[in-house]
């Protein structure tokens, strides 16, 4: 009996050993999720309202092309007061515990915010767009109203897609189990949702910024064809320095134009002298396109020949030009990289799980990372639309002085 005590009360220690450092990894998960989620969601809230204060209150911001920047700043806070706080809670406790009311309106903000937020980066490519490709006639047509029109069909389409599940537009196991918060898993509004919230706006933006890309490039390089169709003046003029030691009130436009009149004594090769009071004015002239004339012994050659200026002006263009394509690919390359990087995953998962809940398996852990990378694009959104701008890092300095509080 005594052994058989020993042992009961051996393995009795050991479990509550393992219980207790089972509590203690998820103490320590929890704090150090809640830490890492906290952060996030202050950085996305600051983030995005120092990017509506910042056109509020500076006026060289208020234009249309900024007002869209600034709509999709409010729906990132928006996610951020709204949505992001009840999805940490979900997440640290790993178990919804605010009802299945609260559920409802939980996914119906997360759906209708997040699928807003995506529809303005639409309306931006849309913009940017319409200003690049048509620039002389977009500028009038560039006013408040279009973009308050391009931001309410952003909300009418979100709301589209938000509100079918709560009309029943869902399966009856969504509502199975009373510690899990989901987004309807039903096939119809599967593709309906993702279609319309993330791989129709994905197409759209890739057909828009490649054609942006396109225009500028093309813009670029023809302003370096221009350049170089220029053609090098076939004459070469210089000046000896003793125009410039003239002591006399004679007009030097005048002696221009008497020294460039043909004479018989013009030397071969198109020099002409003149000569004015005992003073001399030589005004050398050389045919460039001549293959049997050479230059003049006493040719100035420390002054640099107007050829030469043009080759290394349109050297210093083609050099600026390419690096403003580099920089418009770069650009490109950031607004898609980023959209694609954080949406992706999501929407992925979001439409191939729901057709085989059984025979597909993915980590938890997985999945949400793959979840709360989509929402981190609300914290990206402003420091690419508009941290990497001058006029709003102008704008941010004076709201961190605080120079907009002065009287």
């Amino acid at each position: 009996m005594e052994s058989t005590n020993n042992t009961t009360s051996s393995d009795g220690s050991v479990q509550n050993e393992n219980i207790t450092t089972l509590a203690e990894v998820a103490l320590s998960y929890q704090i150090a999720t809640s830490l890492l989620l906290a952060a996030l969601i202050l950085c996305a809230i600051f983030g995005n309202a120092c990017v509506v204060a910042a056109i509020a209150l500076e006026r060289s911001l208020q234009n249309v092309a900024n007002y869209l920047i600034g709509s999709l700043a409010v729906t990132d806070l928006m996610v951020s007061v709204l949505v992001l706080p009840m999805a940490a809670l979900y997440q640290v406790l790993n178990k919804w515990t605010l009802g299945q009311v609260t559920c409802d309106i939980f996914i119906s903000l997360d759906v209708l915010c997040c699928t807003s937020s995506i529809l303005h980066l639409c309306a931006i490519a849309l913009d940017r767009y319409w200003a690049i490709t048509d620039p002389i006639d977009y500028v009038n047509k560039r006013t408040p109203r279009r973009a308050a029109i391009l931001i309410s069909v952003t909300w009418l389409v979100g709301f589209s897609i938000s509100i079918p599940p709560m009309l029943g537009w869902r399966k009856a196991e969504d509502r199975a189990d009373p510690d899990a918060c989901t987004i309807s898993q039903d096939p119809g509004y599967t593709i309906y949702s993702t279609f319309g919230a993330f791989y129709i706006p994905l197409i759209l933006m890739l057909v828009l910024y490649g054609r942006i890309f396109k225009a500028a490039r093309f813009r670029i390089r023809k302003t370096v064809r221009k350049t170089e169709k220029k053609k090098v003046s076939d004459k070469c003029v210089t000046v000896s320095p003793a125009l410039f030691h003239k002591k006399t009130n004679g007009d030097l436009t005048k002696n221009w134009k008497r020294s460039v009149e043909p004479k018989p004594s013009s030397c071969v090769n198109g020099a002409v002298k003149h000569g004015q009071d005992g003073e001399s004015l030589e005004i050398i002239e050389v045919h460039s396109n001549s293959k049997n004339h050479l230059p003049l012994p006493n040719t100035p050659q420390s002054a640099p020949c107007f050829e030469n200026r043009n080759e290394k002006n349109t050297e210093a263009k083609r050099k600026i030009a390419l690096a403003r394509e580099r920089k418009t690919v770069k650009t490109l390359g950031i607004i898609m990289g980023t959209f694609i990087l954080c949406w992706l995953p999501f929407f992925i998962v979001a439409l191939v799980l729901p057709f085989c809940p059984e025979s597909c398996h993915m980590p938890v852990w997985l999945g949400d990372v793959i979840n709360w990378l989509g929402y981190s694009n609300s914290l990206l959104n402003p420091i690419i639309y508009a941290y990497f701008n001058k006029d709003f890092q102008s704008a941010f300095k004076k709201i961190i002085k605080c120079k907009f509080c002065r009287p």
